[in-house]
């Protein structure tokens, strides 16, 4: 989908590799090996997200360097875009149609930073009236297919509510950090 919207495949590939890690930093030809494409269209691109502010280069030594503009205002849209079209959105968007009472996903900062900071830290949150053990069986799906072992919490809807009213800490450590909503919005549990 994203390649149908962004007219050029290179600046696709150069967006999925800034926005999957806000910290990395590439210069031209380091850029042009990571991602196998011509040096002149790299450049090309570069410039052009440069200019759309987001993305922000700076000299280093004799290297002009390029990074991801925090300041940049539609940053996390952009993230949350290449997000959905990866196998783990694709992977949620069928879960969320194929598994009744789902009203939202969250992907958590843990997820995406792929680094947890203490125990209860998860990658997913489901809120709604779901079945867990379909929802559970789901997931061991998702995680045979990425190779990886996902952490994920279910919440009733009435339960969201009460856990943010009383400020909960383990709905509040992911709400107030980095998330991407998945499906959903979180305007459906108000």
């Amino acid at each position: 989908m994203l390649k149908n919207i962004f007219i050029s495949k290179v600046r696709v590939s150069i967006l999925k590799t800034y926005l999957t890690d806000f910290n990395a930093t590439f210069h031209v030809r380091g850029l042009v090996r990571e991602l196998d494409e011509e040096i002149n269209a790299v450049r090309r691109e570069l410039i052009n997200l440069e200019e759309a502010g987001i993305l922000r280069s700076r000299k280093e030594g004799n290297k002009l360097v390029y990074r991801v503009d925090p300041t940049c205002p539609i940053l996390w849209e952009l993230r949350s875009m290449f997000f959905k079209e990866a196998p783990i959105g694709q992977a949620l968007t069928k879960l969320a149609q194929d598994i009744e009472g789902i009203k939202v996903i969250i992907l958590t900062e843990s997820f995406i930073n792929q680094k947890y900071e203490n125990k209860t830290d998860v990658d997913l949150l489901f809120v709604g009236d779901m079945k867990v053990r379909d929802l559970s069986a789901a997931i061991s799906e998702i995680e045979k297919e990425m190779d990886r072992q996902i952490r994920f919490s279910a919440i009733k809807v009435e339960d969201y509510h009460f856990a943010r009213k009383k400020k909960e800490p383990f709905l509040m450590n992911i709400l107030e950090k980095d998330k991407i909503i998945m499906f959903g919005q979180l305007s459906d549990l108000l």
